[in-house]
């Protein structure tokens, strides 16, 4: 006997993917979109620094597997019964950077240039938290989205004295 073509299983696995491919795609998403695309990929940076499944990393950024695999699921392989995150990806992010004019928002192209900028706040703040210089030299000269990162000690204190920096949320959601 043939099955039903609605078959539930059938209909469950079928995850239409919402690929952004620039700017003008990410702003065509409405404001839950983009924050559901936000908790996607903090999923699979979940996936890729922690080495947990999709189920545990979609759970820690609270939302569901289906929702990371509609938004990563270009960064996203199939292996068996699990889902595993490819290496890199070159997926579009519109993200906050620190440069030598203020907290500057950038189109940030893969997901090495996301872990550039995310090393660049963190040094940020261990430097705002112990004052030590050497963490951000490795910074100097280097650019991401079109923006020279910040990397003068003096400067940084600047940004810091005025509370210009919000060092919590570095990917913009809002258009």
């Amino acid at each position: 006997m043939a099955r039903p073509r609605d078959y539930p299983a059938e209909r469950r696995s079928r995850t239409v993917l919402k690929v952004v491919r620039g700017r003008s795609e990410y702003e065509r998403l409405r404001p839950r979109e983009r924050e559901a695309r936000h908790n996607a990929f903090e999923a699979l940076s979940e996936m890729r620094n922690e080495r947990v499944s999709l189920r545990v990393a979609a759970r820690r950024a609270g939302t569901t597997p289906e929702t990371v695999r509609r938004y990563a699921g270009q960064s996203l392989v199939r292996q068996g019964r699990r889902y595993v995150p490819t290496a890199s990806d070159r997926s579009y992010q519109r993200m906050s950077v620190l440069s030598s004019d203020g907290v500057v928002d950038i189109d940030v192209r893969g997901s090495r240039a996301r872990s550039t900028v995310g090393r660049h706040w963190n040094a940020i703040q261990r430097f705002a938290a112990t004052g030590d210089v050497g963490v951000l030299r490795s910074f100097a000269g280097r650019r991401v989205g079109g923006a020279e990162l910040a990397s003068d000690p003096d400067q940084i204190e600047e940004f810091l004295r005025r509370r210009e920096i919000d060092i919590d949320d570095i990917y913009v959601t809002a258009a």
